[in-house]
């Protein structure tokens, strides 16, 4: 059986592992190939070490409240790597007046902060009153004025999609989002009454439950070190995927100047890219994955003298509610979630810009917006001095958005890949964006592919 994986990211990579291990322990003869378009696997996950500074280029890290990314890495034999996040990471804060404001964790916190007006507050606990509605698509902004009411909405929920998706919330899809909070409404009628009866409630109104873990070195070591455990995986780099069709009843991958045919495929591209390659396997899900709009990003790390920041960073970070009319959607303390990330008594801060809703970064050259970066920051933290170095990474397509409408594109690529046979999307095109819901949809995948093979 002959497999292909197109996309080297996290999604691939543990996708081909799960799958070699698995064909290996039902003693199956099997070669997967695994196809990526850059010289080198990864996909939005990199990490560059510049100096005394290690700059993540995508995601931070992953919570560990959820099974699949720590089963990757414990199937990989590699659980001794994981790097717990300094506890201060629970502290996390949100701009308004300008100011920085804890987000609160527990009740009595929630009702001292000044996040919100005494009005504002009445309202998000009047929210256990408020009749269940259901319907079918709602936008992320509807439900939470609906539920909790604008003031709620404009800065507790707002910068919480800016954080995960650098989204809108007046276009995402609350159900595709956060289907968890839907299911709150649905199943309890309400978004109190469902905490309260879900005793072991894995998230709180501070957001997801769980310890930030990355990786010792950085996440791009994880993407290698699992790379290593591969067996009969064929890794290709520099192999941008052209066109993917069907020939006698298997898959011709046209890649480069050269095509090799497979049972199965797994894809974990971009949906920017499958479009372009599936078109000649099928015109429907182009058409799909076409539908799937990418918001851009800039991210830059400013490493700094301890001595040139008067502020203590003493927390995760903080984002920026659109309401406050800033040009960064928010800044991660980085040494001080992870320490090793720095040396010689250096601090580090990376800076998010763009977004869907700030689609101007795309006209700034890179020098424009690391200077708009540490001017955003600096009286906010009270920094004194230059930054003594940086690492920027620019991002035009950066996070799929799920609009209004996303679950029924994925219903439909859903059924169009049945129709297809041994064809199966993966990646962060459908459901859910973060590192724990690529290697989910992985571990899904995967264990679809070997029921059909038992």
């Amino acid at each position: 059986m002959k497999i292909a994986v197109i996309g080297g990211g996290i999604s691939g990579v543990s996708a081909a592992f799960w799958l070699s291990k698995s064909l290996k322990e039902l003693k199956k003869d099997y070669e997967i190939t695994l196809f990526e378009k850059n010289e080198k696997l990864g996909g939005s996950i990199d990490t560059v070490t510049k100096g005394d500074f290690t700059v993540e280029a995508g995601p931070n890290g992953f919570l560990d409240s959820k099974p699949y990314t720590l089963k990757l890495v414990d199937d990989a034999g590699l659980s001794d790597k994981l790097y717990k996040s300094n506890d201060l990471a629970r502290k996390r804060y949100i701009m308004r007046y300008g100011r920085l404001i804890r987000l609160p964790e527990k009740p009595p916190q929630f009702f001292k902060t000044d996040l919100l007006t005494l009005k504002g507050k009445l309202r998000v606990i009047a929210e256990y009153f408020v009749p269940q509605k259901i319907l079918e698509d709602e936008t992320v902004a509807d439900f939470a004025r609906r539920r909790l009411g604008s003031e709620a909405c404009d800065y507790l929920i707002s910068p919480m999609v800016s954080g995960i998706f650098a989204g809108d919330p007046e276009k995402m899809s609350l159900r595709a989002c956060f289907p968890v909070i839907y299911e709150l409404e649905v199943k309890f009628g309400g978004l109190f009454k469902g905490m309260l009866k879900k005793r072991e409630k894995k998230s709180g109104p501070a957001g997801p439950g769980g310890v930030l873990t990355s990786y010792s070195g950085g996440l791009i070591n994880l993407i290698n070190d699992v790379a290593k455990k591969f067996e009969n995986v064929t890794i290709k780099t520099n192999a941008a995927v052209k066109s993917i069709f069907k020939e006698n009843e298997k898959f011709r991958i046209c890649y480069g100047d050269d095509s090799i045919s497979f049972d199965v495929v797994i894809l974990t591209c971009p949906a920017y890219e499958a479009e372009k390659i599936i078109r000649p396997l099928s015109e429907k899900l182009a058409v799909n994955f076409g539908k799937i709009p990418y918001a851009p990003a800039f991210v830059v790390g400013l490493g700094f003298d301890e001595k040139d920041i008067k502020d203590s960073l003493d927390g995760f970070g903080y984002l920026i509610p659109a309401k406050e009319n800033r040009k960064i959607l928010g800044a991660l303390f980085t040494s001080s979630i992870f320490p090793e990330r720095v040396k010689n008594d250096k601090r580090l801060i990376r800076v998010i810009m763009g977004g869907d809703r700030n689609r101007w970064i795309l006209e700034k050259s890179n020098e424009e917006l690391i200077d708009i970066a540490y001017n955003e920051i600096k009286d906010t933290l009270k920094i004194t001095g230059k930054p003594v170095s940086n690492v920027c990474f620019r991002w035009e397509y950066a996070i799929p958005q799920y609009y209004i409408g996303h679950l029924k594109i994925a219903e439909s690529v859903e059924q169009i890949s049945s129709e297809i046979g041994n064809f199966y999307v993966g990646g962060n095109i459908l459901y859910g964006v973060g590192i724990n819901d690529c290697t989910k949809r992985s571990f899904d995948i995967v264990e679809k592919i070997i029921q059909n093979i038992k």
